[in-house]
């Protein structure tokens, strides 16, 4: 089998369409070309900054904060079997949460004596 030499449009698509528009000029023509970036670009998650600016939320996310308002309820109740039911039933969506989320994110699990405590994981 004889092999081809190395051809740079055999790369892959997306090389050859950025090549393309470079050939165009159209780096040249895109707002900002050549002004330094602002600080703030630099700093912080670049990830969670494109998925901030896209108006994204991650189902993680979504369970974090349903979590959240479901601990603020089960610190309201005052008989304590409802609210060792609430704080079981919490931590149901707890494991379920661990299992979406990413693992540095991970929370432990509630205990209804402690819940006021253990509150300020979730804020």
């Amino acid at each position: 089998m004889k092999k081809e030499p190395y051809n740079k449009e055999n790369r892959d698509l997306m090389s050859s369409i950025y090549d393309e528009f470079e050939k165009k000029g159209g780096a040249a023509k895109l707002p900002g070309m050549g002004k330094p970036l602002p600080k703030s670009a630099l700093e912080g998650d670049i990830f969670s900054k494109i998925v901030k600016n896209a108006n994204y939320l991650p189902s993680w996310v979504q369970r974090q904060k349903e979590i959240k308002q479901q601990i603020e309820i089960a610190m309201k109740l005052k008989d304590e079997n409802s609210r060792i039911k609430e704080v079981e039933r919490i931590n149901q969506d707890i494991i379920k949460y661990n299992r979406m989320c990413p693992p540095a994110l991970q929370k432990n699990q509630l205990s209804a004596s402690l819940l006021e405590s253990q509150y300020k994981q979730w804020e």
